[in-house]
């Protein structure tokens, strides 16, 4: 690989696939990796399993930057088996081959808060996934002690075009786009941030090509946070209907589902306001989040466009 090879590890995933656009277009030469080949305009492909060892380094050597994007199965259970071994893998082939990484993080870590959420906030899960995400931070901080050159973009919750498994397009979006009402999860009268997917290739692009960006934890451009009643509403017209998919539900549901028994774990960060400050990525780097009108619009022409 050249010297200005930058690799995407989970590059078929919603972030990755970003990320590879974001690198095409910054004049970079992304390799897509996942289990199966990419098709990216622009981006060279490779495939590699990131559970095993020799074929992480293998598409690591000769790499400048390593984008660690990779989505697991959104289960508790899958994560604390898979999340440390792609890390050390990964951990160690950067290490091994001099690789500079950057890692997307969500907020998991942080726990439940009644404030907002910066840079600073302190790691204190109080979820079996939070716990996993607070331990794969704490591997990177032990590597960079041994030498690694990583840097984290953490993100609010996701949405955006290809974002199927993010909680406002498949419960919000989606059903508006086939003419039906949208629904919010527990409470709709709270404000929650949300980060728009092409925002987050864009600013991990930054993170990966601007030098002043290393070594440090950033939050990723997202747009001031409004009620999930306010989002269906952008999306649906003012008066549209809004459902609320309550704790019972999610509860009920999570007796014979497994998508639904996920989510009720995480039902607290819908509870309280959950504010995401990326002030100081959009200071640093002359960056400013999509206006939320625009992203809502843009992922509903893509979910009618997939329904025709």
């Amino acid at each position: 690989m050249s010297a200005d090879r930058h690799v995407v590890l989970g590059g078929n995933g919603v972030a990755g696939r970003e990320t590879v656009r974001a690198l095409v277009r910054a004049g970079r030469s992304p390799v897509s990796v996942g289990r199966r080949p990419a098709a990216v305009d622009g981006a060279t492909s490779a495939t590699a399993d990131l559970l095993d060892a020799a074929d992480v380094a293998r598409v690591l050597d000769g790499a400048e930057v390593a984008y660690l994007v990779v989505a697991p199965a959104y289960s508790a259970r899958v994560w604390a088996q898979q999340w440390p071994v792609i890390t050390r893998n990964v951990v160690d082939a950067a290490l091994q081959y001099g690789v500079r990484l950057v890692y997307l993080d969500n907020v998991y870590a942080y726990g439940e808060l009644r404030g907002p959420m910066t840079e600073q906030t302190e790691l204190r899960p109080n979820s079996r996934k939070g716990a996993i995400r607070a331990d794969v931070v704490r591997a990177l901080d032990a590597a960079a002690a041994r030498g690694l050159d990583v840097t984290i973009g953490r993100s609010a919750d996701f949405y955006g075009p290809g974002a199927d498994t993010s909680a406002f397009d498949m419960f919000g979006l989606a059903p508006i786009a086939r003419g039906k009402a949208g629904s919010w999860l527990v409470d709709a009268d709270r404000p929650h941030s949300l980060t728009y997917t092409p925002d987050v290739g864009a600013a991990l692009a930054v993170l990966g090509t601007e030098p002043a960006a290393g070594g440090r934890t950033w939050h990723l451009p997202t747009a001031p946070a409004l009620t999930g009643r306010e989002y269906l509403r952008l999306a649906a017209g003012p008066s549209a209907r809004v459902k609320v998919i309550g704790r019972g539900t999610l509860r009920i549901g999570a007796l014979f589902s497994t998508p639904a028994r996920e989510t009720l774990e995480m039902a607290y960060q819908y509870e309280a306001p959950y504010l995401f400050d990326s002030t100081a990525f959009e200071s640093a780097f002359g960056v400013t989040a999509t206006p939320v009108e625009e992203g809502i619009a843009a992922t509903l022409r893509a979910l009618r466009a997939t329904a025709r």
